[in-house]
């Protein structure tokens, strides 16, 4: 394809988008599904427009920078009381979905005729809700922050969830051996080495704003937060979660050095015999560099939902069947999180009930399968891609139906 012809689709895909987030502020139907219709429609099952084959160099780099900026993006909404409270709630409603949910999608692929092994790799990858969809679609509703944060750390452990124990079924597949305390050894590892790098590098970029840089330099945050996804990734964490809790330091930087400040000044009182004043903090993002951080987060989910659109397959009708099948089961699966989530007020749990769609991590590690030669990856490829659309459109109507609850964000 030519490169004005490639500049003409990235054109048209969006103002495509921003007719779509139209649709979505007027009539409350989720942008995602028409851009999703829109990626099959250029597609080969299309006008043939765009060839995914074309994409495959470039699809690798794209969705790990999306899911990467997508997090720290979101973590913009979160503050540091939301996060104390709902993380062990976030937690808990993770782990009781994703479990509930890979048994009830192995017991299908056993129906199908797959190993127990295989049918239980498939469980894992399609057992996470995703951030890709959950953010920005939360971020165009006016809902609780601590719903918010309930929501949008669910998306961020899941994500762990799905490659931790996907992974690990297939070295088991590989090298047969089944090493339960492994597991819970590297998921302790990935969430602690995450956070651990993430906090750091946020008061590092902190005291680095305050002390060292005269103005905001956008551009520079982005490649320093690419950085620590690198890092955080070589020295065995999750560079995704490490890109949430950086996140996380920024948008709460004003609490942050107002504590520290705090303490300062009572050292000083302390030493000098007299009361020191406190200043109440530095912000080190300004409200332009937030919005600033949205727009590209609009930017990159507007390509990604094309994307999974581009790669639908509706050549295999046994794909096509057992994804619908599992999408169905996937949907009733998420109304059982009641068992968790009994202390929240009706119209939040309905959410929570709504927001259960599947996207890039799942496509990522079914890719990954792929060249791993796990056997019949490509029919789990295609079930995957089928599944991820499936669940976004199950989705998007549930959030439809209850987006009247909440009233559109500003």
């Amino acid at each position: 394809m030519d490169v004005i012809l490639i500049l003409l689709v990235i054109s048209i895909i969006l103002f495509f988008g921003f007719f779509a987030e139209f649709l979505f502020r007027k009539f409350g139907i989720p942008d995602v599904v028409f851009l999703i219709v829109f990626g099959f429609a250029l597609g080969p099952f299309g006008i043939k427009y765009v060839d995914p084959a074309t994409l495959q160099t470039l699809a690798p780099v794209f969705t790990t920078f999306t899911l990467l900026f997508l997090l720290f993006d979101g973590a913009f909404n979160i503050d540091l009381t939301s996060l104390v409270k709902e993380f062990s709630h976030s937690f808990f409603l993770t782990s009781f979905s994703f479990f509930v949910s890979s048994i009830l999608i192995m017991v299908v692929m056993l129906f199908v005729g797959f190993p127990w092994m295989l049918a239980l790799l498939v469980g894992f990858i399609l057992g996470g809700v995703s951030s890709a969809f959950v953010i920005p679609v939360l971020g165009q509703m006016n809902i609780p922050k601590k719903l918010y944060s309930l929501l949008a750390l669910e998306s961020a452990l899941t994500d762990v969830f799905c490659i931790v124990f996907s992974l690990t079924i297939m070295e088991i597949m590989e090298f047969g051996n089944i090493a339960a305390k492994a597991v819970a050894t590297q998921l302790v590892s990935l969430f602690a080495i995450a956070g651990l790098i993430g906090v750091l590098a946020g008061v590092l970029w902190i005291v680095l704003s305050i002390k060292v840089f005269k103005e905001h330099n956008y551009i520079m945050v982005i490649a320093y937060l690419i950085f620590l996804y690198v890092l955080t990734e070589f020295l065995g964490g999750n560079g995704a979660i490490a890109t949430l809790f950086f996140g996380l330091m920024l948008k709460n930087s004003k609490q942050l050095t107002a504590i520290l400040e705090g303490i300062v000044s009572r050292t000083s009182k302390k030493k000098k015999g007299r009361k020191a004043k406190a200043k109440g903090g530095v912000n080190v993002t300004t409200h332009s560099e937030q919005y600033f951080y949205h727009q590209i987060s609009f930017f990159l989910k507007v390509l990604f939902f094309v994307y999974i659109g581009l790669l639908l397959d509706f050549s295999d009708i046994k794909a096509i069947i057992v994804g619908a099948i599992l999408s169905v089961i996937i949907l009733f699966s998420r109304m059982s999180s009641f068992v968790v989530v009994g202390k929240y007020p009706a119209d939040q749990k309905k959410l929570i009930n709504a927001i259960f769609a599947r996207g890039l991590a799942a496509a990522a590690i079914a890719q990954l399968a792929l060249e791993a030669g796990v056997p019949q990856a490509e029919f789990i490829v295609k079930v995957v891609f089928m599944v991820i659309t499936g669940t976004i459109l199950l989705s998007s109507i549930r959030v439809f139906m209850i987006k009247k609850l909440f009233p559109q964000a500003s």
